[in-house]
Formats: structure tokens, C-alpha cells, sequence
């Protein structure tokens, strides 16, 4: 497998439309790496570019430490699974997967055997013989997969493969490109919108958005340090909760809000000495929330507030509350078994060391 580096690349169409701006980022042999963003934000370009597809405006592609910017795609040694599978129709399963082998004129006794073990690998022996027509949406996915596989390529790219397939069948389908990522040891470039898929996958994210890579780190990394508020809001289901506050001093540093007023803990406030009687935003997220009922935080009054609670939903292994204090509004994942109804004032408590701070006019984080 290799190793792929993008130093400054740019792609800029007619126009001057830049869809990517100077992207640079490393991804390391055997490793899964998620290209994850909003719709339009460049990281399908991005792809395209690494397979070759999409010429590179500016800037150095490499693979394996060699320079790719005018190789052509076939000579990459990479393999795509496109969002839409591209099967020939006409063909069989068998077909579709050895079609790449013998245009490269690989003898048949070696396409059978590679042919056999992808099928073998991905559950499909007996689907074989079958039109892309006569297979469920699982099952072309797999097929797609598996003419990849059967490359034995440097590197592979995937192209939102999971987007068409029904909410059971993507859970399904993760775990197993985790399963095959690790049986293969490959290096996997996967493009995706959906952040569960990212998180759950991934050995490290790069997070997009206009074409500007906003963060690169594991997973953790970006959940629990997000780079800005972009990255924050993005990552997370709901999103996290922003509320425009002061901090302020008053034996200690507090966040005040149009409905609230949170202790800073101790550990924070040297960092944040700099921002006393500045506007900033303070995030949280909803998990970090609780009905003070059934709160999984200490419990005092420097981090307890009371909100109405506007909406409940119901989701049985939790119940997510959205409420309101004072203008402010934002939302808690809370115990299921909450009283909570709607209308009702609750108090709520608020795990102030798993807070958030946001420089109110650059969006970046400061804490």
C-alpha cells in the first residue's frame, strides 16, 4: 500500500472558481482516512484529483513519494468505488469484476483466483453468475467493492459509497469496510457528508468546508477539540448548543448570557483571562446536559440553571430536551426517564468542564 501527500493544492475551474484552496495533508500507508464536509465544500474534487480525474491547478501530488500530478489515472495503481457503483449492466458479477484485470491482459487463472477471493471476502460467491440488475442495492455495493479489490491497488478512494443504500443497510456496511479495511491493511481515501460514518470509520478526519481544510485529527480529536465553530456544529447529533455570552469576573470567572450564568472552572481561567468583559461563544453540547434529577454532574448552583422546556422528544435509550432561558436557546440529551413535559421550568445542570470557547469574531476556539 503507499502513502499519499498533498502539499498547497488548489483546484481552480474557468471562471476562478477555487473548489479547493491550498490543501495540504498526509495520508499514512494502511490508514482510513475520512474527506468529510457539507455538499459543494471540495472534498469529491479533492478525491478526483488524487485519482487523477480532476487536474491539479497548483501544487503536488504524491503516492508513494512519487509525483502524480501528470500521471495518468490508470497508471496510479488506484482504485475508485463510485456513489453510483458504474456496474455494466450487460455484464455478470463475475464480469464486472475481472473487466479491469483483463484489460490490463492478466492471464485467467489469475483473474478466476481474484475474482474468487474478493468474492469470498465480501459474501458474494453466489452472486457470481448475476446481473447488476437482479442484486439488491447491498449487494452492487459489494460488487463495486470487490472490482476494487481484485486491482490489489496502492490506494483506495471511495465516492459517498454508502449514500444510496437504506439507514439499516449503511450501519451494516460500515462495519464491514471497517472489517475489510483491516483485513486488507489498506490506505482508503472515503468522501462522505455524513458525519457517523466519518467517526465511526475513520483513523483520522479531514474536515472541509468552501474548499479550506478546517481541521485534520482522529475522530476524538475532533469531537472532544473542535478547531472552530464550524467543526463543532458539524460534528455531533444535535448539534452542538452556541450561545452568545460574556465572561465576566465576579470571585472567579463566570459566562453570562441573556438566561444564564455558569461558573468557569479554575482550571480554565488563566486561559481565558484575556476575554474578561469580552463577548465570546460558549458551546456545549447537548450530552453535557442534564435534567437535575438525574444528573450526571455535580450538582451545584454555580452550574445549574432553570430553563422552560419548549419541545420533548422521545427517543427511548434517551430523551432530548430543547429549552429556553431568557432569549437563550439550546438543547439536552437527558436520562429517559425525565418528567419533564413541555411548558414546564426544570432545572438543568451543566457539565462546565466538558465547555467550550469560541472567539466571537474569528469563530476559532480558545478553549
Amino acid at each position: 500500500m503507499a502513502k499519499v501527500e498533498l502539499e498547497h493544492v488548489w483546484k481552480i475551474y474557468e471562471g476562478k472558481v477555487e473548489a479547493v484552496k491550498d490543501a495540504t495533508f498526509t495520508i499514512e500507508d494502511k490508514e482510513f482516512v475520512v474527506l468529510l464536509g457539507p455538499s459543494g465544500c471540495g472534498k469529491t474534487t479533492t478525491l478526483r484529483m488524487i485519482a487523477g480525474l480532476e487536474e491539479i491547478t497548483r501544487g503536488t501530488l504524491k503516492i508513494d513519494g512519487k509525483v502524480m500530478n501528470d500521471v495518468e489515472p490508470k497508471d496510479r495503481d488506484i482504485a475508485m468505488v463510485f456513489q453510483n457503483y458504474a456496474l455494466y449492466p450487460h455484464m455478470t458479477v463475475y464480469d464486472n469484476m475481472a473487466f479491469g484485470l483483463k484489460l490490463r491482459k492478466f492471464p485467467k487463472n489469475e483473474i478466476e483466483k481474484r475474482v474468487k477471493e474478493a468474492a469470498k471476502i465480501l459474501g458474494i460467491e453466489e452472486l457470481l453468475d448475476r446481473k447488476p440488475r437482479q442484486l439488491s442495492g447491498g449487494q452492487r455495493q459489494r460488487v463495486a467493492v470487490g472490482r476494487a479489490i481484485v486491482r490489489n491497488p496502492k490506494v483506495f478512494l471511495f465516492d459517498e459509497p454508502l449514500s444510496n443504500l437504506d439507514a439499516k443497510l449503511r450501519v451494516q456496511m460500515r462495519s464491514e469496510l471497517k472489517k475489510l479495511h483491516h483485513r486488507l491493511e489498506a490506505t482508503i481515501v472515503y468522501v462522505t457528508h455524513d458525519q457517523i460514518e466519518a467517526m465511526t470509520m475513520a483513523d483520522k478526519i479531514i474536515v472541509m468546508k468552501d474548499g479550506v481544510i478546517q481541521q485534520v485529527g482522529t475522530p476524538n480529536e475532533i469531537y472532544n477539540k473542535p478547531a472552530n465553530t464550524f467543526v463543532a456544529g458539524f460534528i455531533g447529533s444535535p448539534a452542538m448548543n452556541f450561545i452568545d455570552s460574556k465572561i465576566i469576573k465576579d470571585n472567579g470567572l463566570w459566562i453570562k448570557s441573556d438566561g444564564l450564568k455558569l461558573k468557569i472552572p479554575k482550571q480554565f481561567e488563566e486561559l481565558l483571562e484575556q476575554y474578561i468583559d469580552k463577548e465570546v461563544i460558549f458551546g456545549i453540547r447537548p450530552e453535557n446536559i442534564y435534567d437535575k434529577m438525574f444528573a450526571m454532574a455535580p450538582s451545584e448552583g454555580e452550574n445549574t440553571a432553570s430553563a422552560q422546556v419548549d419541545v420533548v422528544e422521545p427517543l427511548g435509550s434517551e430523551t432530548i430536551l430543547h429549552l429556553i432561558a431568557g432569549n437563550d436557546k439550546f438543547v439536552a440529551v437527558v436520562d429517559p426517564k425525565t418528567q419533564a413535559k413541555e411548558e414546564q421550568i426544570i432545572d438543568v445542570v451543566f457539565d462546565m468542564n466538558a465547555m467550550h470557547i469560541f472567539d466571537k469574531e474569528t469563530g476559532k476556539a480558545v478553549l
